[in-house]
């Protein structure tokens, strides 16, 4: 029971540091944005990846480079949407 008037003390300062410092607070969010979208990704990735191990065109698809050049502009485009974010974020 002691401990927690020292836990809600403890919220209490962490708001108010982050109320005082604006910056601190985007960067957090910017945190947490960044890693609902990895998350995303990842559940993403494991949903589809089965269906794609057992398709027989995926082998041929493969063997073709298809895989490797549709998973290139995949990494472009989500590189491309983090560094507009970041850039957002620092002119804001």
């Amino acid at each position: 029971m002691p401990l927690i008037p020292l836990i809600a003390s403890a919220f209490a300062s962490i708001i108010g540091f982050l109320l005082k410092h604006p910056f601190v607070l985007k960067m957090m969010i910017f945190a947490l944005f960044i890693s609902v979208l990895t998350a995303a990704f990842n559940y993403l990735k494991a949903l589809v990846a089965p269906y794609i191990v057992t398709n027989d065109l995926m082998g041929f698809a493969a063997y073709f480079g298809v895989l490797d050049g549709i998973s290139l502009y995949i990494s472009i485009i989500v590189a491309g949407f983090g560094v507009k974010q970041v850039l957002a974020f620092i002119r804001s």
